[in-house]
């Protein structure tokens, strides 16, 4: 298994490619698990506006970017909230060669995954995953969550728990409120901290941790 933790879903662009690649190849088969949606979204037709193929928001940052890797349109399917059966999701998983979580709730996220009966099969997947923002939250065993406007309070939340050995603080930019929480889950969890700015990202293999494009640790 790989983890790829990054904060933007754009991986096509020059200065994550060249590392990226050494991890998705040409002819993989892609899962994106599009369960990241915040409450709003309601129907098939509010998920249709972020993830519709063609004419979605989130569509082409989240399918089009695989292209570049000589990945094929008919090899990327994505997880239908609204539309797919428990059974059709899990097949989706298990059949793919990589798994990639959207950005968005990380929370709601988890709720969905373990609402659908999908934490079991995800956790046994092998391959490569790659998450950003809230997708790159919930691959950790632990996670925080820093106010921001979603979310007004601090909170600690549970992962998939690929990895329990560090936190992340995403899109970080070095605000007082980010810091503030990387400060308390230095003392309460005793956990280093990697704080991934919007072009950063962590690769973690067997063999360790690899940091790219721009990412503090903090200890």
């Amino acid at each position: 298994m790989v983890n790829i933790l990054m904060n933007t879903s754009m991986i096509d662009e020059a200065w994550c490619f060249p590392i990226l690649r050494r991890y998705i190849k040409p002819n993989m088969k892609v899962c994106v698990v599009a369960l990241s949606f915040f409450d709003d979204t309601k129907t098939q037709a509010d998920w249709n506006k972020q993830y519709q193929k063609g004419s979605g928001i989130w569509y082409r940052a989240n399918h089009d970017v695989f292209f570049k890797y000589g990945i094929k349109d008919e090899d990327i399917s994505w997880i239908n909230y609204f539309q797919d059966s428990k059974e059709a999701m899990k097949e989706k998983i298990e059949s793919a060669d990589l798994v990639l979580f959207t950005g968005g709730a990380p929370d709601l996220m988890m709720k969905r995954i373990k609402e659908k009966k999908l934490k079991k099969a995800l956790q046994q997947f092998d391959g490569v995953i790659i998450g950003y923002s809230a997708g790159a939250m919930i691959q950790l065993d632990e996670y925080h969550i820093s106010p921001d406007p979603d979310y007004p309070s601090f909170s600690y939340e549970r992962g998939l728990a690929y990895q329990n050995d560090f936190d992340i603080e995403v899109h970080y930019d070095q605000t007082k409120t980010q810091l503030a929480s990387i400060k308390r889950v230095l003392e309460e969890k005793k956990k280093p901290v990697y704080a991934i700015y919007e072009k950063g990202g962590l690769i973690v293999e067997e063999t360790g941790i690899t940091c790219f494009g721009k990412v503090d640790l903090f200890e």
